[in-house]
């Protein structure tokens, strides 16, 4: 808990006057302060998760050129439970015992809370995964390979691992907290209290020496002006678990010169994917903006506070909130589905677990094997993802595990994602428009490693002698590793608009833009023009009308005030930079017996010291006016497509010697 004391005076309106901080203390004026706590518990001592598997597998030799592998499994995967004591959660539907509102916590054991068993929800028992492999022999030299099979996830192992915090914990948790200043002129109309935060742009006075005393409980940033109540968390068990649907066709050829050749196609396909992790849904839709927009005070900001009854305002029935009275509270909070609670969130079965995915890839193989000193494997892969499962790396790892993991790791050294906080739903009611490129898509890889003995010494073209002149010279291999991948995408997230962010609107999801242009520069530019600026600022506008002053030529007939920025999730036609890297060592063996020997190592990694560019800055902004005035838009500091950082480190080299025995 903190209090901060300083009243403010003004006296000239271009100067103000800061008040004694120990005067306001004595006096007992109190201007902010902040206190937090949680309902929930720490994870490690005292929750569970459990999970069963079974499986069958075998071949089956139908002839001498034709091998079916097949198998089934069923995988059980539990929910939380809870170690010492009953399991709580919260249950929207149901009716409150006090207020008689929807929503009520439910405990182990209440007739409400699902399944009646010890977890928090029982377990999904239809993850039934089977598996049809097969290889074809058409000769002694081609074969062919395919197959098909499904496997499901548990989205709630990642929830809340060891050492975060009770916030996130699974079950019903409560914040409890305030914190912002104090407006003595204005208070809750149901209990006399004052409100930290001001439900209006109306200028209030603040630190005057009438401040109330402090009150027991306090509305704050986040909590409900009405019951007082900050951020829930709780689950609703989904229907399915995720699941993924995988197949792919090989062929395979041995070419002349100990090599083999591989040209390959594998898809994959995800459903019930886990959307976002934890799901913001008490919000104003879409369609009750239209709505106020069209049919109730059109003219009057929906952040302007009210005074009435919920059913004069809605215009319409709201079972279980019609008719409450209420006082000076914003209209956008009373056109909730749940204007009596603040951020809502779960792990939901039908908004969390609705994300999906198709992947298509190519993948071309060379291989030699050892022989005339040489031998090397070649790969190379074409693929697409497109996805609207925006929950980041576990969403991303759940569709394609391999793809998902050379994508997210450049040996070590390369980036891991772009976009950062712009892979969140813009709109939580049209999901589907954020259907795009995934966050891992790497249309192109190319990687080789070669291992090659160097001709000199013993039985050698060159230095074809023995003694010391083939210690000295004979027997060292060079061996590379080279790797190229096109760049990722790209998402672009901007200032939002008051209709965004004020009013208590629930809109907790990022803004993007309007997409107006090309954000792919023309023509050839310099390295130092790339660097300075990777995506072109002309090919956006703000959406939504984003203006300080948005309200104060608020126009309803204006579309931009009511519309979300039509980019994509990650732009088309532009990606971050690319990537290469060679790294290469020399290795050589001395031997002193038969089992006992010496290793010496030279090991340069980017090898050719090549600086790879890393990611843009994706915040869209433009820089002051020519004026040097500034807006949402238009930022000092501004750095929207500036690289200011690199993928790889400069060459480095080690040396090694090992002793085996």
């Amino acid at each position: 808990t903190g209090f901060g004391f300083g009243g403010e005076l003004v006296q000239d309106p271009n100067t103000n006057l800061g008040a004694s901080g120990l005067a306001q203390f004595m006096l007992g004026a109190v201007a902010s302060g902040g206190r937090g706590s949680y309902t929930g518990v720490m994870w490690k001592p005292y929750e569970r998760f459990r999970y069963w598997g079974f499986y069958l597998q075998d071949d089956f030799r139908i002839t001498s050129k034709f091998t079916l592998n097949l198998g089934l499994r069923y995988d059980i995967n539990g929910l939380y439970k809870t170690r010492h004591g009953p399991a709580s959660n919260f249950c929207l539907e149901c009716p409150n015992n006090v207020t008689g509102l929807k929503g009520k916590t439910i405990y182990e054991g209440d007739p409400e809370w699902p399944g009646g068993g010890s977890d928090i929800a029982p377990p999904n028992w239809k993850n039934i995964g089977p598996r049809v492999n097969f290889a074809w022999a058409l000769n002694q030299k081609t074969i062919i390979r395919g197959g098909y099979d499904i496997f499901y996830s548990n989205a709630f192992a990642g929830i809340n691992s060891p050492g975060q915090s009770a916030a996130n914990s699974p079950g019903w948790n409560q914040e409890y907290d305030w914190q912002g200043s104090f407006y003595p002129n204005q208070c809750a109309p149901f209990s006399g209290q004052c409100v930290a935060f001001p439900l209006s742009d109306t200028a209030i006075d603040k630190g005057s020496l009438t401040t109330p005393p402090l009150p027991s409980t306090f509305p704050g940033a986040n909590r409900d002006p009405l019951i007082g109540i900050g951020l829930l968390q709780f689950f609703t068990p989904p229907p399915h678990d995720p699941m993924v649907q995988s197949w792919n066709l090989q062929v395979e050829r041995e070419l002349p010169g100990n090599m083999m050749i591989s040209v390959g196609y594998v898809g994959s396909h995800g459903t019930h994917l886990v959307g976002e992790q934890f799901r913001q849904f008490n919000y104003v839709h879409t369609r009750d903006l239209l709505n106020y927009r069209t049919t109730i005070d059109a003219n009057i900001p929906i952040t302007d506070v009210y005074s009435g009854k919920t059913a004069t305002l809605l215009g319409q029935t709201y079972a279980g909130h019609d008719g409450v009275p209420v006082t000076e509270l914003p209209r956008s909070l009373l056109l909730k589905d749940y204007p009596f609670y603040g951020a809502l969130s779960s792990l939901q079965n039908n908004t969390a677990f609705d994300g999906t995915s198709i992947y298509h890839g190519m993948n071309l193989r060379l291989q030699k094997q050892y022989s005339h000193g040489l031998s090397f494997i070649a790969a190379y892969t074409v693929s697409k993802k497109i996805t609207n499962a925006v929950a980041g790396n576990a969403a991303a790892m759940l569709v394609d595990p391999i793809h998902w993991a050379r994508s997210g790791n450049l040996g070590g050294r390369g980036l891991n994602w772009a976009g950062g906080g712009g892979d969140i739903f813009q709109d939580f009611d049209n999901k589907n428009a954020d259907r795009a490129i995934a966050i891992d898509d790497i249309p192109q890889m190319f990687n080789l490693a070669v291992t090659y003995e160097l001709p000199f010494g013993n039985g050698k073209p060159f230095a074809n002698r023995k003694g010391v002149l083939n210690t000295i010279l004979g027997g060292w291999h060079l061996t590379n590793n080279f790797n190229a991948q096109s760049g990722l995408p790209l998402s672009i997230n901007g200032p939002c608009t008051e209709l965004m962010n004020h009013g208590n609107s629930g809109r907790t999801g990022v803004c993007r833009q309007n997409l107006i242009g090309d954000p792919k520069f023309s023509g050839n530019r310099t390295k130092e023009e790339r660097i300075q600026q990777w995506i072109n600022p002309a090919a956006f506008e703000p959406a939504f009308g984003s203006d300080e002053n948005f309200w104060a030529n608020y126009d309803p007939t204006d579309d931009r005030a009511w519309r979300f920025g039509n980019a994509g999730l990650h732009l088309p036609g532009i990606r971050s930079p690319g990537f290469w890297n060679l790294d290469a060592a020399l290795a050589k063996q001395f031997h002193l017996t038969e089992r006992r020997y010496f290793e010496f190592r030279w090991e340069v990694f980017n090898a050719l010291n090549h600086q790879n560019l890393g990611l843009p800055d994706t915040n869209w902004c433009l820089p002051p006016r020519s004026d040097g005035s500034t807006d949402l838009v238009h930022q000092d500091g501004c750095k929207f497509g500036r690289i200011t950082n690199i993928q790889t480190d400069p060459r480095a080299m080690q040396f090694a010697l090992k002793f085996y025995w």
